[in-house]
């Protein structure tokens, strides 16, 4: 999983997480309202009739503010809104020979301050215009371009998928054609390809060095208790030397390995 994930402390978003979070309908409605505008408990509520009770919304918030998708803002209690992080976004891709989850988010730690539209760069022209009309036209017309330039960019990202999936296919060769043989344990006998695939899945996170732990959230997709994580990490060690053995090019010198013992 590439929970092409920001790093969020102990909290890991799995793809059980989050196939638990989008496929909850009372969830996906929830997110649906909040992107439009902030809302309390109590308008949710409102606004899904009795349909759900306030209860339920109280817990489907908490859930999705614990997953760190929702924040809540306001100083009266009574009165708490809530509205989807910043720039959030998730992204899925499967393929026969690719596997990825995307999680981002950016921190606005005051929303009403620092998204500005100075950010955009159209300020100035945008500050010339005086009526109403004007404005709403001028800012359709702004997301309508960053529409078409987004799309333009979705159809280059397809095209660089596409190669990376090419090689990988390769490289699903070479190790058929090298290493398959040598590498087959007999209590998980692929565990060492999806070690491997692991790594070039994710270059830009084991380029300079493995680290375990973030080698088994990528393997495992789960949290894991301490006694779990040890026996697994015992066995990714011994695993890593004999692909390291194989492989020179997983070895920084005569006494060193490009993963943390």
């Amino acid at each position: 999983m590439e929970v092409e994930e920001q790093e969020r402390g102990n909290l890991f978003l799995s793809m059980d997480n989050l196939l638990e979070i989008l496929g909850n309908p009372t969830r996906r409605m929830i997110l649906s309202k909040l992107a439009k505008v902030p809302l309390g408990a109590s308008e949710l509520a409102a606004s899904f009739g009795k349909k759900i009770s306030r209860q339920a919304i109280h817990s489907q918030l908490k859930m999705l503010s614990d997953y760190d998708i929702l924040e809540s803002f306001g100083d009266d209690p009574r009165n708490i809104k809530y509205r989807i992080k910043s720039n959030l976004s998730l992204r899925i891709n499967v393929s026969p020979d690719y596997y990825n989850i995307k999680y981002n988010v950016s921190r606005v730690d005051d929303y009403s301050v620092k998204l500005e539209l100075r950010d955009t760069g159209c300020h100035v022209d945008y500050e010339k215009i005086k009526g109403t009309n004007e404005k709403f036209r001028f800012i359709g017309e702004k997301i309508r371009e960053i529409e078409k330039k987004t799309s333009i960019l979705e159809q280059e990202r397809n095209v660089l998928l596409h190669n990376k999936e090419c090689f990988i296919i390769e490289l699903k060769n070479i190790m058929a054609e090298q290493y398959e043989e040598n590498m087959k344990t007999k209590e998980q006998p692929n565990l060492e390809k999806e070690i491997f695939y692991t790594l070039f899945y994710n270059p830009a996170r084991y380029f300079k060095r493995i680290n375990i732990d973030k080698l088994l959230d990528d393997l495992f997709f789960s949290e894991m208790g301490p006694i779990l994580r040890d026996t697994n990490k015992v066995t990714i060690r011994h695993l890593l030397r004999d692909l390291t053995s194989m492989m020179d090019f997983l070895r920084e010198d005569e006494d060193k390995w490009f993963f943390d013992i």
